[in-house]
């Protein structure tokens, strides 16, 4: 196959046959975008041409060759959405939402639709790259407030951006030339668990009460050391090391396929891969776990947890005192509320408890807490006769619904707080 930038080249110097060989390596991609705008085979195909003839007419103001197929796909998306501004009043209604996302700097919300489409795009992206697209495209940020944020000036932010959206332009445009439509999935994910992880991580979003929540939550265990962990588990591993422990009925795990599951809580992964090394371990990790649940006012299939876990010499970690730093974090969270500790029994777990607070005469459970088995600190690598470990964990969504009066958490993805 000619390569795209030497296409150009010839085309550019009046090459008939180089045109038709770009139109060649390009054309499924272009159908499939002027489709998803315009979702009418006939008038894609118009589109498509057009934007060829548009392309091909301006291909002098192409200054990189290679970016041919990202710069005729804006042209494919001018032309379409055009077209369908022209036909709007007699063919759509006034609220249908245009599917494809534009990629480009003027751009600064993504619907879900255009989401879905995003999503197997979104996965390749470092986690650095997936909070500033959350940031921008979920949660709105000015150009400024992320650069700010990220202590640079705006020019580095933008050219940050701009590489970001080059890297999902590419990918999706690789998928539109195979001419894989939006519901199929190239990795080895279906394309339910591709939808779940690349929903946005409202951790990173202190305007959204998650956000807002653990940002209250952090300020109560400062000195502890961040981890991130893994969101997809071997659970063969995990059955191997820790089977006895396992609280979650199966059918409630998110399977990636027969080997591999989505985290359903943030501690079995610590488990997996936190190790003692002969040093105190105080550390903190959040984000997004995954269960297989109806969806309804109390429940999400993706919702975020926070962890949080020490390991230390029996005479310096007190479960109690522990426990009164649980208590603290919650009166931080959840000022003036009435509280109700009830013990409850986890296989991992020597001694646990569960924390139900006061919802407007409801009790609505929180969190959760407890010592770890000698069997679970023998297997981090420390003393059961010397060494204890203690994990605490938070459901953030519950905790923001009670603190901001949310009474779906349904809604909590789009919500805001000051």
């Amino acid at each position: 196959m000619n390569r795209i930038d030497d296409l150009v080249v010839r085309a550019r110097a009046g090459d008939l046959e180089a045109c038709a060989r770009l139109v060649e390596q390009t054309q499924a991609m272009a159908y499939a975008v002027a489709k998803g705008v315009l979702r009418d085979a006939g008038m894609a195909e118009d589109a498509a041409q057009e934007a060829y003839l548009r392309a091909f007419r301006r291909l002098t103001d192409l200054d990189d060759s290679a970016a041919f197929p990202g710069w005729l796909r804006r042209i494919v998306i001018t032309v379409s959405l055009n077209m369908r501004r022209a036909r709007r009043v007699m063919f759509l209604p006034l609220d249908d939402i245009l599917e494809v996302p534009v990629l480009d700097e003027a751009e600064t919300r993504w619907t879900e639709l255009q989401r879905r489409r995003l999503a197997q795009a979104l996965l390749t992206l470092t986690p650095g790259e997936r909070m500033l697209c959350d940031r921008r495209y979920h949660g709105r940020w000015t150009m400024a407030r992320l650069a700010q944020a990220a202590g640079v000036d705006e020019t580095a932010i933008r050219k940050r951006l701009q590489r970001v959206r080059d890297k999902l332009r590419k990918e999706i445009e690789v998928s539109e030339q195979r001419g894989i439509r939006p519901d199929e999935i190239r990795s080895d994910f279906p394309a339910r668990i591709v939808e779940l992880l690349a929903r946005p991580k409202l951790t990173d979003l202190p305007e959204n009460p998650v956000g807002k929540i653990l940002e209250l939550l952090r300020s109560v265990y400062i000195g502890f050391d961040e981890i991130h962990l893994p969101e997809i588990i071997d659970f063969p591993e995990a059955m191997k090391n820790f089977g006895d422990a396992l609280y979650l009925g199966q059918e409630k795990l998110q399977r990636v396929d027969d080997h591999r599951i989505l985290r359903y809580d943030l501690t079995l992964p610590l488990l997996l891969t936190t190790r003692y090394a002969g040093r105190p371990l105080r550390l903190w990790s959040a984000g997004k776990t995954y269960r297989h649940e109806g969806l309804d006012a109390t429940h999400l299939e993706a919702f975020h947890q926070a962890e949080i876990f020490c390991l230390d010499e029996r005479s310096r970690l007190d479960p109690w005192q522990m426990t009164a730093q649980a208590l603290h974090a919650v009166d931080v969270m959840l000022p003036d509320r009435a509280v109700k500790i009830v013990p409850t029994k986890y296989p991992m777990c020597s001694q646990a408890w569960e924390l139900e607070v006061d919802d407007d005469g409801h009790w609505a459970e929180v969190m959760a807490w407890g010592v770890f088995t000698d069997t679970i600190v023998g297997h981090l690598g420390a003393d059961p006769h010397v060494h204890t470990a203690i994990g605490v964990g938070y459901g953030l969504e519950r905790f923001a619904m009670v603190r901001f009066g949310i009474d779906d958490i349904r809604k909590i993805d789009e919500a805001r707080v000051a």
